[in-house]
C-alpha cells in the first residue's frame, strides 16, 4: 500500500543528497537566480514534450542542458552572464504558461512539473532520477578542485582557460540535469531551495568546503523523509514540506552555531 511513499522517499532523498554538493557551489557563487533560469526553461520543457507527445521529463531535461550551455557559450562577450540567465529564464517561463494555455487536456500534468508530484513518482521516475543524482555526485567529486578553484580564486582559473570554461560548462549543465529532475519532486517554484537551503544549514557547522558538501548532502537526505512524515500526517503538499523540513534543519543549525559560538566566548571569558 505504501509502494508511493517509499519511492517518494528515495528519489527525494536522493536528489537531495545530489543537490546539496552542486548547491554549495551555486551559494559560494551567489548564483540562486541560476537554478530558477533553469527550472523555467525546465518547465518550457515538459510543455513541449507533451506538445509533441514525447516524455516530459526526457523533454524538461533535454531543453534545460540545452539552455545551461548557451549560458556558458555566452559568458561576458555580448551580454552579462546574469542579465543572460534572467532573460533566457524568464522567456522560457513566458513560453511555458503560453502553451499551457492552449493544451487543456494535460493542464494537471505541468501544474505538477510547476509545484511538484513527488508521491506520483513511478518506478521509472526512480530509476532515472537515481542514475542522475549517482552520475552528478560522481561528478561533482571528479569536478571538485577545479570547481572550487573557478569558485574561490576565479582569476587564477581563468588564466586556465580551457580547464576553466569545461569546469564551468559542466557545472552548468549538473545543475540543469538536478533542476530538470527535481521538477518532478519539488516542482519549478521551489527546486532552488532545494539547492540552496541544505548548504546553507551546513554552512555554519563545517569547517572546511568538504565538509560543507558532504554534511549538505546528508541534510538535503534526510530532508525527504522527514517532510514527507509531515505531510502524511498534516496532509499538506509532499513538496512544499520537503522544503520546509529543509529550512527547519537550517534553523535549527544555525541557531545550535550561534549558542556554541555563545557558550565558547562565555566560556573562555572565564578562564
Amino acid at each position: 500500500m505504501y509502494d508511493f511513499l517509499w519511492r517518494a522517499a528515495l528519489g527525494a532523498g536522493l536528489l537531495g543528497a545530489a543537490c546539496g554538493p552542486i548547491g554549495c557551489f551555486v551559494l559560494w557563487r551567489r548564483m540562486a537566480y541560476l537554478g530558477e533560469s533553469v527550472a523555467h526553461m525546465g518547465l518550457l520543457g515538459a510543455a513541449i514534450g507533451l506538445l509533441i507527445g514525447v516524455n516530459a521529463l526526457a523533454g524538461t531535461a533535454v531543453l534545460a542542458v540545452v539552455a545551461a550551455l548557451v549560458m556558458a557559450r555566452a559568458s561576458d562577450r555580448i551580454i552579462p552572464a546574469g542579465n543572460l540567465i534572467g532573460i533566457v529564464g524568464h522567456m522560457g517561463l513566458a513560453l511555458g504558461f503560453i502553451l499551457l494555455a492552449t493544451m487543456e487536456n494535460v493542464r494537471a500534468d505541468l501544474l505538477g512539473y510547476l509545484f511538484g508530484d513527488v508521491l506520483a513518482l513511478s518506478a521509472q521516475n526512480l530509476m532515472a532520477i537515481a542514475a542522475v543524482s549517482l552520475a552528478v555526485l560522481a561528478a561533482t567529486t571528479i569536478l571538485w578542485r577545479p570547481l572550487l578553484r573557478t569558485s574561490v580564486a576565479g582569476d587564477i582559473a581563468a588564466a586556465e582557460t580551457n580547464g576553466s570554461v569545461l569546469a564551468e560548462t559542466a557545472f552548468l549543465i549538473l545543475v540543469a540535469l538536478l533542476v530538470a529532475f527535481g521538477l518532478k519532486v519539488v516542482g519549478a517554484l521551489l527546486i532552488v531551495a532545494l539547492l540552496i537551503v541544505p548548504p546553507a544549514a551546513a554552512r555554519p557547522l563545517a569547517h572546511s568546503p568538504e565538509a560543507m558538501a558532504v554534511l549538505a548532502a546528508l541534510i538535503g537526505l534526510a530532508a525527504a523523509p522527514a517532510g514527507l512524515v509531515v505531510s502524511f500526517v498534516t496532509d499538506a503538499p509532499a513538496g512544499p514540506c520537503i522544503v520546509l523540513a529543509a529550512g527547519a534543519i537550517f534553523a535549527v543549525s544555525t541557531v545550535a552555531s550561534r549558542l556554541a559560538s555563545s557558550f565558547a566566548r562565555d566560556s573562555s571569558a572565564n578562564f
